[in-house]
């Protein structure tokens, strides 16, 4: 099987022969550790540990805001930066972040704490019809490589034939998410109750600027088989947002987006979102979402429940991340218990469930990748 044809046959339930290895993606801090214990200069770790292998073929669209707001430094120090980032969001960061990631809400990978959120652009309906008419216009204008009407859109046509294609686009391709982004967390359940008809307004003009841009670029030959919603609504016990509220507020968007991104050939529709999604589920599974990751293990997203519960939805992710923390024993026991479910019941990609955090040694993750290879090639090790 090349990659298309193993990953097309993994989210319909048929057996294969091997399962993906999702790699690795370390913090910025943590890539600092493991330099210096070890990984060369210039490599990453999920190449350099051989565990990325069938990728997917990302569609490089940028939904977010174009233009982005200017980034601009309000006060500087030695221990922290206030500013206001690319999405007018302002925020204090640790200094030793800033420096990592120039304040850019999307080098979040690079950062090792959370901001301290101040202020937020959207407020009503005027500064929201402000940002929509100025930054969320239906265009390809700025949301391509440069080089894509030259070389990347041929190269992109090319590798789908091989691989499975996907799009993702952190942090405003999705619903909770991107409102959460813009309006911050208390004024988005606040908005919720007290202004509704902004929350509705909000997820029509998002979802109608995605429809729109998509169909300027899925011609027939650029074509897409998988859509992932950046949402980021769960926190370790419990979703942020009630199943009811997802249901009046969310799921009409989701079945609007999910319906039309169907008549263009799409296929898999996914939700990233860190946390216990449990009680969401059924809802998600409702409006046509068809897999879900990471599946954070700390947070009771254990794989083995999932696939039991939801004997169609599709997984990723899953592997408790703390386990490398802790080493050999734990590392093989985990490994062990997530390649188990993926063999056994199908329709799941192991990977860690987020992020590498700095407290895991570059030997254990060296350990890690050995037993990813052997396990994603047979079912027992």
């Amino acid at each position: 099987m090349n990659p298309r044809e193993l990953i097309t046959a993994l989210w319909s339930g048929q057996p294969v022969a091997r399962l993906p290895m999702n790699g690795i993606w370390p913090w910025g801090e943590t890539m600092e550790r493991w330099r210096r214990e070890g990984l060369p200069e210039g490599e990453h770790p999920a190449s350099y540990l051989n565990i990325l292998s069938d990728r997917a073929c990302g569609l490089p669209l940028n939904l977010n805001m174009v233009p982005p707001f200017p980034i601009r430094v309000l006060q500087m120090g030695s221990d922290y930066v206030t500013l206001v980032d690319e999405f007018g969001v302002t925020k204090k960061v640790l200094r030793s972040d800033y420096d990592r990631s120039g304040g850019c809400k999307g080098a979040a990978g690079a950062m090792s704490s959370m901001s301290h959120w101040l202020d937020f652009p959207v407020k009503d309906l005027r500064s929201w019809k402000a940002i929509h008419e100025q930054r969320f216009q239906p265009t390809l204008a700025g949301r391509l490589p440069d080089d894509w009407q030259q070389t990347g859109r041929a190269m992109y046509i090319e590798e789908s034939k091989t691989h499975w294609t996907s799009f993702f686009c952190f942090p405003l391709c999705g619903l909770f998410g991107p409102m959460r982004e813009m309006m911050g967390v208390e004024g988005l359940v606040y908005a919720m109750a007290d202004d509704p008809g902004l929350v509705h307004t909000i997820v029509d003009d998002l979802v109608t600027f995605w429809l729109e841009t998509f169909l300027h670029l899925l011609d027939g030959e650029v074509r897409l088989d998988q859509a992932m919603f950046f949402e980021d609504m769960c926190a370790t016990k419990a979703p942020m947002i009630s199943p009811a509220g997802f249901r009046e507020f969310m799921a009409p968007g989701y079945r609007k987006f999910i319906g039309g991104m169907r008549e263009m050939g799409v296929k898999e529709f996914w939700v990233d979102t860190d946390g216990n999604a449990w009680p969401l589920i059924p809802d998600l599974i409702a409006c046509g979402i068809t897999g879900i990751s990471p599946c954070e293990a700390q947070a009771g997203m254990d794989v083995a429940r999932l696939r039991e519960a939801f004997p169609t939805l599709n997984l990723a992710g899953g592997i408790a991340k703390r386990a490398l923390v802790g080493g050999p024993a734990a590392i093989d026991a985990e490994l062990r218990h997530g390649f188990t479910v993926a063999w056994q019941k199908g329709r799941y990609a192991p990977s860690l469930d987020h992020g590498a955090p700095p407290d895991i040694p570059w030997e254990n993750a060296v350990y890690y990748a050995e037993g990813v290879r052997k396990w994603s090639k047979k079912a027992r090790v």
